[in-house]
């Protein structure tokens, strides 16, 4: 496939082993690595995506060869919809364009590559995380996960639940152990949570490997923290004065297994704070004495959305209230939208094509934020980005599709 703009010719194609060398190099390029990815982190990245899923952009009329100058690709992978539900989705990553050749189309090429093979293959979502937050909209992308990062003042965090001194519920944990035990927790905590994504075996490989290169400057390797319904896992920051404790995760099945878990994190010896980037509705601050030992230090996005299929994606997950209304969903990029019938009893819903005067109308991006339920119905109706026929169906909006946790990722990718 070529693509012409401003007068150049520039060569689309899926990937090759040939190819991947100089991927690896533009992709370090263009995310700011200090140092190549290495041979194990490349072997790591080649067992999660297929050639067929890459897409290259090249420019035949370069000074040097026939240059790469744009790359995406996408995982298959699986989230949890409200509901409980895994659905397939298209893992949007990798994407970067040359600096020598922007403005000439290349990413709305490679996005419309992609999503003309989503569409060929029924996909009904896709996601991504993304580095800037001003480009994936135009595409029909909203944020639909979003997360606090927070500091935790050591000095000041007690628990309110008091310890008892003859049962230890959570352990250090070898490395054999994390390996049996903790991808397991991982998957009964992502059935869970509205907005997980999964971790097949092909993803723990290399977060369990821990390799020094993906370890930020001066900091330890990730020691792990077991509980039968949770685990955490932190690294020993001694760049910060005083040293602090960088927590890279902490999944917990139940409520207990939280408690537990964060009970050792603020126990920690020898450390003025820890960090960690927790759900919006993260019951942290709750549990302890005093609750302003839990800085909320910024709200950042950690997944957005794409709906690729209206009908089949709003009859996926469970609704929490009856609705009846009429939406319409425009589309500028892919044309997907339309005026659709949407009835929600008892959680469930019926969605199909309609010829009625719209009492919802919202664009693709717009109910892709809302619908994992990360952003509510009103906040988009006072940003003029939602309109209702009355205040009543705004609300009943809001009531079906907000669910009893915030959505929460956990996994960058």
């Amino acid at each position: 496939m070529t693509i012409s703009q401003d007068a150049s010719a520039l060569a689309v194609s899926r990937a090759t082993d040939a190819d991947w060398d100089e991927i690896f190099a533009t992709d370090a390029r263009a995310f700011l690595m200090t140092n190549p990815l290495s041979t194990a982190e490349q072997a790591d990245l080649r067992g999660k995506v297929d050639d067929t899923d890459v897409v290259l952009v090249r420019d035949p009329q370069g000074l040097v060869g026939s240059p790469l100058v744009g790359v995406s690709m996408y995982y298959r992978m699986t989230v949890t919809v409200p509901g409980g539900e895994q659905q397939p989705a298209a893992g949007l990553s990798w994407v970067s364009v040359a600096a020598t050749h922007r403005r000439r189309g290349i990413l709305r090429t490679m996005i419309t590559e992609l999503f003309d093979q989503w569409e060929a293959e029924d996909q009904v979502f896709a996601i991504l995380t993304a580095s800037e937050a001003t480009i994936y909209e135009r595409y029909g992308f909203g944020p639909a996960c979003h997360a606090h990062e927070v500091s935790v003042d050591l000095s000041a965090a007690k628990m309110r639940r008091p310890v008892d001194p003859e049962i230890s519920p959570v352990n250090y944990a070898t490395g054999e152990e994390v390996a049996r035990r903790v991808p397991e927790i991982h998957a009964r905590w992502a059935a869970s949570r509205s907005g997980a994504v999964h971790r097949p075996e092909t993803w723990w490989e290399p977060i369990l490997a821990d390799r020094p290169s993906q370890r930020p400057a001066q900091t330890s390797g990730l020691h792990y923290l077991l509980h039968a319904d949770g685990y955490a896992s932190y690294r020993i920051n001694t760049s910060a004065e005083p040293t602090r404790g960088d927590v890279a995760e902490v999944f917990a099945v139940t409520d207990d297994a939280h408690t537990e878990l964060w009970r050792v994190l603020t126990g920690l010896d020898l450390m003025a704070s820890v960090t960690a980037s927790v759900p919006v509705d993260d019951p942290l601050p709750a549990k302890l004495v005093d609750h302003r030992a839990v800085s909320v230090t910024g709200l950042t996005d950690k997944m957005w959305l794409r709906i690729l299929d209206v009908p089949r994606a709003l009859t996926s997950r469970r609704y929490f209230a009856d609705l009846d209304v009429v939406l319409e969903v425009t589309d500028e990029f892919r044309g997907r939208g339309g005026v659709f019938d949407m009835s929600i009893r008892n959680g469930g819903a019926i969605v199909a094509p309609s010829t009625s005067t719209p009492t919802v109308r919202l664009d693709i991006s717009v109910l892709s934020s809302l619908f994992l339920g990360g952003t509510n119905a009103r906040t988009f109706a006072a940003a003029d980005r939602l309109w209702t026929a009355d205040s009543s169906t705004l609300r009943a909006l809001d009531r079906a599709f907000t669910p009893e946790q915030a959505p929460f990722s956990g996994t960058f990718f």
